[in-house]
C-alpha cells in the first residue's frame, strides 16, 4: 500500500504569514475564556501548521486513492506569535514503519524557535477508510479543493539520509 518513496529523510518546508483568524482570541466566539486571552497564535493552529508540510510531503509520494491522517502529535509551543508574523515550518520524516511515518517538526520566525516536536501519520486508502467507518465524502468538508498561499520548498531527497 505505501510507496517505497516514503522514506526517512523526506522533508518539506513552507512559509506562512499568521492571520488574525489564527489567534487564540478568535477560536471559539461563544467561549469568553478564549476571547480574553492575549491576541497570539493559538496552539491548536500551530499544531495544524506543523502538520501541514508533512502532509504536503506525503501527498507527493502516496497514491491518489490514499490519504494521510494524523494519529499522534507532541509539540512544544515555546514563544508567542502575533498576526502578521511570517513563520518557516519544516517537517522531516524520521521513521517509516509499515503505513505509519513519524516526522520531526519545527516552526521558526526570523529570530527564534516558536515550536518543535513530532507528528505521526498513517496512510490509508481513502475509500476503504470511509466505508469502514460508515462515512461518505459528503459527511464532512473535503480539503482536496482547498488551495493555499504559502511558498513551498522541497528539501533535496538524499538517499544517504535513509536509516531504514
Amino acid at each position: 500500500m505505501v510507496t517505497p518513496r516514503l522514506v526517512p529523510g523526506l522533508a518539506r518546508t513552507l512559509t506562512y504569514q499568521v492571520q488574525p483568524q489564527d489567534l487564540v482570541t478568535t477560536l471559539f466566539p461563544g467561549a469568553s475564556e478564549f476571547a480574553r486571552k492575549p491576541a497570539v497564535l493559538a496552539t491548536g493552529i500551530l499544531v495544524a501548521l506543523c502538520e501541514w508540510p508533512a502532509m504536503d510531503a506525503l501527498r507527493q509520494v502516496i497514491r491518489d486513492d490514499e490519504d494521510s491522517l494524523g494519529t499522534r502529535v507532541s509539540l512544544s509551543h515555546q514563544a508567542p506569535v502575533w498576526a502578521g508574523t511570517t513563520l518557516t515550518i519544516t517537517a522531516r520524516c524520521v521513521s517509516v514503519t509499515g503505513r505509519v511515518s513519524r516526522w520531526d517538526v519545527s516552526a521558526h520566525d526570523q529570530t527564534q524557535t516558536i515550536a518543535c516536536g513530532w507528528a505521526e501519520f498513517a496512510v490509508v486508502r481513502t475509500t476503504a477508510f470511509l466505508q469502514r467507518h460508515v462515512l461518505t465524502p459528503t459527511t464532512g468538508p473535503t480539503l482536496r479543493s482547498v488551495t493555499h498561499p504559502p511558498h513551498h520548498d522541497y528539501a533535496p531527497h538524499d538517499r544517504d539520509l535513509v536509516t531504514a
